[in-house]
């Protein structure tokens, strides 16, 4: 399954537990119980594991929208802690004792993750797999679509592992739209969001590496959200538009602009014959990607 959260290699040694993003900051103060079950869950073995933090809703499903409320939170409280919970869904083991399992197949390693036995049913979960031998990739869907998940990723079971790259080995099919885009400005806002912003204009990166627009998105935010973003937008303000292809008209005449150092995390339902987003929804700020990773949607 795919797991709506933010990826996270969790490094255990005898000397303790780290876990670390994407973008390789260290984030193990941001959620001290995951890296306390680890830790026991571990009990000093050496091992490298690649998963994802998930913050379940009150069906169980991974919320992104929840876990939000953590991201940004380098010690949180216990009140917080206690109101928002936080899992590890470890899916890969990557070093385990002495041995570097990189170039071992994903079988394999699957295969040491389950026998290392880590599960302890509740902060931390080794999730099942499937083979498709066994089980329709259309099944596996329906499942997701009605357990609330993402999607799923289908996995080459005689593939290494293949660090700091996207992997074509790795294929991921997607319930909802979702795109990662680059903060490139704002347009301003009237009645109640007269005082923050009326949306946000959206850039992505060409195979060229240009940055182009995508669209805006005005929707999704909660007033707490507008008025951290505004804050954050207004300490990168600049006077001319960071985009290298120009924007629509319509965005040219309203936007202000800011250095492109933030990434939004977008829901959307399709993408227009001229590139732009359709019916997007704003669902968090993310601090695991670097604005030089975002694409272009789809």
């Amino acid at each position: 399954m795919k797991w709506d959260g933010v990826r996270a290699i969790a490094r255990c040694t005898g000397g303790g537990v780290s876990l670390w993003s994407r973008n390789l900051r260290e984030i193990s103060g941001s959620y001290p119980e995951v890296v306390g079950a680890l830790t026991e869950m571990t009990a000093g073995r050496s091992m490298l594991l690649d998963g994802e933090l998930v913050a379940p809703d009150d069906r169980g499903a991974p919320s992104f929208a929840r876990l939000q409320r953590r991201m940004h939170v380098q010690r949180p409280l216990p009140a917080l802690i206690a109101e928002v919970r936080v899992d590890y869904v470890a899916f890969d083991l990557l070093a385990l004792d002495e041995d570097i399992l990189f170039e071992d197949p994903y079988s394999s390693r699957r295969a040491e993750l389950t026998g290392v036995r880590i599960d302890d049913g509740a902060r931390v979960r080794v999730p099942p797999n499937w083979s498709l031998a066994d089980t329709d990739a259309d099944q596996l869907l329906h499942a997701a679509a009605e357990n609330g998940l993402e999607g799923i990723v289908s996995k080459r079971i005689d593939s290494s592992y293949e660090p700091g790259r996207r992997s074509s080995a790795w294929i991921k099919t997607v319930l909802r739209a979702t795109t990662e885009a680059v903060i490139v400005g704002a347009v301003p806002g009237t009645g109640p969001n007269a005082a923050t912003f009326g949306g946000l204009v959206l850039a992505g990166h060409t195979p060229e590496g240009h940055l182009h627009c995508i669209g805006g998105v005005g929707t999704g935010f909660t007033t707490e959200a507008r008025r951290s973003i505004r804050a954050a937008l207004e300490e990168v303000r600049r006077e001319t538009s960071p985009l290298d292809d120009p924007p629509p008209p319509t965005v040219t005449r309203a936007a202000w602009w800011v250095e492109p150092v933030f990434v939004a995390d977008i829901e959307y339902r399709e993408i227009s014959g001229d590139g732009l987003l359709r019916h997007p929804s704003f669902r968090g700020i993310r601090t695991d990607k670097t604005p030089d990773e975002v694409g272009l949607p789809g």
